[in-house]
């Protein structure tokens, strides 16, 4: 009798349907002759969450997560803090990269490290973040605070800070203690992701007394930047999980939509088109003018007229870019209860709502600009039943 423990009736009892494995091209397609079927489900097709759902979860979130050895973490990420000054002071840049938030790791590495000049802080996941603006105070600091006339294209602006950049020299250095330390949190946010921006921040990154300490928050961001700009920006990689939350990186957008495509969260009083909880249009509303209030008012009336026209001829499918406003009836509109006073200033009240995708422009069938809200109808009412459109 053969004995039951020897190899091959242990593999034959583990694994009786199992395929013979192959070396070489034989192996390769044996492995790959039943491949898994792939799942065809997306993140849009999740349920809705409500506000109150959404609170709840995160706070779930937070208190499972403090089980999971985060701490443990920050302190082997705390023992590296002086490999990481010794590689800046040998004039690499460094960018983490990870699950979880880098911030607050980054921020104690720079203030507990670094005995830097000064220190520079970029949030590139604020939408509001301007390039110009962070090379002007780059420039403040780099040309000895004299704050001279800086000339407002970036090529010019530039260029004047590259010309205090002096040759690296590469003695021992006893003490690191650079000049300015500019630290980029989510160096591809929303608002650097241009090649405009990362050209600018690559060639500060040449700069002698510049150097650079970057974090990045997505997949695809090494294809940001080519060989030249990867070259300028001389980094060095290190892996920075930390499973802490996305709060100060996501406080500028609404956590409901993240992941919903093109499926956006226009709300009102808790009631939106997607069925999410937000008062986000109203808050936006509140912000903006009588006048510009008006003019949303006169649309959604117009819209909703046109829903109700339609209806009545027994038409119930509802498409809310079939019932845009023409831009110039809008504008006459408008005209006639002087909310607008010229075509300039109806522009510009149009392009708050744009911004904050409460109206959107298309072509109509005969190529003339139509508006409309791109919201349900239930919504539209509501939200002209709101006092808010009549203050």
């Amino acid at each position: 009798m053969d004995d039951p423990d020897t190899p091959d009736k242990y593999y034959a009892k583990r694994l009786p349907n199992s395929a013979i494995i192959l070396d070489g091209a034989e192996g390769y397609f044996d492995q790959h002759a039943a491949r898994p079927e792939l799942s065809t489900n997306s993140i849009s097709q999740l349920p809705s969450l409500s506000s109150k759902e959404y609170v709840k979860y995160y706070k779930l979130a937070e208190e499972l997560s403090k089980t999971s050895g985060k701490a443990d973490l920050k302190n082997l990420h705390r023992t590296q803090f002086s490999q990481w000054e010794f590689e800046l002071s040998q004039d690499f840049n460094l960018v983490f990269y990870g699950l979880g938030s880098k911030r607050e790791m980054v921020l104690s590495f720079v203030e507990e490290q670094l005995d830097a000049d000064q220190v520079l802080v970029v949030n590139g996941y604020n939408p509001a973040t301007s390039i110009q603006e962070v090379l002007e105070l780059a420039a403040g600091v780099l040309l000895n605070g004299t704050r001279p006339h800086l000339p407002k294209a970036i090529p010019d602006l530039l260029a004047l800070i590259m010309k205090s950049s002096k040759p690296a020299a590469k003695p021992c250095q006893l003490m690191f203690q650079p000049k300015l330390v500019l630290v980029i949190h989510s160096i591809d946010g929303e608002s650097l992701r241009t090649d405009r921006a990362q050209s600018a921040l690559s060639t500060l990154a040449s700069h002698s007394d510049v150097h650079i300490v970057a974090t990045v928050d997505y997949i695809n961001a090494p294809m940001l930047w080519d060989s030249a700009k990867l070259s300028s920006f001389n980094f060095l990689w290190h892996n920075a999980t930390t499973f802490e939350s996305y709060t100060a990186e996501l406080s500028f957008f609404d956590p409901l939509t993240i992941g919903g495509g093109s499926r956006r969260s226009h709300t009102l009083n808790g009631v939106s088109a997607t069925g999410q909880g937000s008062a986000g249009m109203r808050y936006v509303l509140e912000s903006l003018t009588s006048n510009a209030r008006g003019l949303y008012r006169v649309l959604i009336s117009n819209q909703l007229q046109a829903i109700e026209d339609v209806q009545q001829d027994g038409s119930a499918k509802y498409d809310p870019a079939k019932f845009g406003v023409e831009f110039k009836t809008l504008y006459q509109l408008c005209s006639e209860e002087f909310i607008v006073t010229n075509e300039l200033n109806f522009r510009t009240m149009l392009t708050e709502f744009y911004e904050h995708e409460m109206l959107i422009s298309t072509k109509g069938t005969i190529g003339t600009e139509l508006i409309y809200a791109p919201f349900d109808k239930n919504v539209l009412e509501r939200l002209l039943e709101d006092n808010i459109l009549n203050e």
